[in-house]
């Protein structure tokens, strides 16, 4: 059933791709750098390539924690919380991959909940996207929470320095 499951999820998403593909060549955009849109009054930027080179599964990983953790939050905010799960990955105190960053023990509540195997927004998934592409709305943030909902008690011992929505940031 799980192997079937995963089969057809990765159909679906495949699909996907290419019809968005098709889209964009429909329009006759240039596939040669990406566009991708940026935070700021929804200008477009190019970039040459992703800040880090991950498979279509971690991808869908991302886009699933997001879609979770930043559920109600803006499009801003959902870019900040993939930014943060990128900015781990790149710092030598955390896991080097999405998957082991997102799987740390304790790290993210929808794992803990069961919530990251939900099917993202597609607006997750495109924050997802954006913030592979180098946009990092939370200045090098490796920590979010929101201080309304957050139980765990050294989480509030952190200096925010930001907030974006309802979550706080702190490298």
């Amino acid at each position: 059933m799980g192997r079937c499951y995963k089969s057809i999820v990765s159909l679906i998403i495949l699909f996907y791709m290419l019809l968005c593909t098709n889209v964009v060549l429909a329009e006759g955009k240039d596939l040669g750098t990406s566009e991708v849109p940026t935070v700021e009054e929804g200008i477009t930027k190019k970039q040459e390539k992703e800040v880090l080179n991950i498979t279509n599964d971690e991808l869908l990983l991302l886009s699933r924690l997001v879609s979770g953790e930043a559920r109600g939050e803006s499009y801003e905010g959902q870019v900040a919380v993939a930014a943060v799960v990128i900015n781990r990955v790149k710092d030598p105190r955390f896991p080097n991959t999405i998957r082991d960053v997102i799987y740390q023990k304790n790290a993210f509540s929808v794992v803990n909940d069961g919530s990251i195997k939900m099917d993202p927004t597609e607006s997750a998934y495109k924050a997802a996207r954006e913030a592979l592409y180098g946009t990092d709305p939370t200045n090098e943030s490796i920590y979010f929470w929101n201080p309304d909902i957050a139980t765990c008690k050294w989480i509030k011992t952190l200096s925010p320095h930001m907030r974006i929505g309802n979550h706080v940031f702190a490298k």
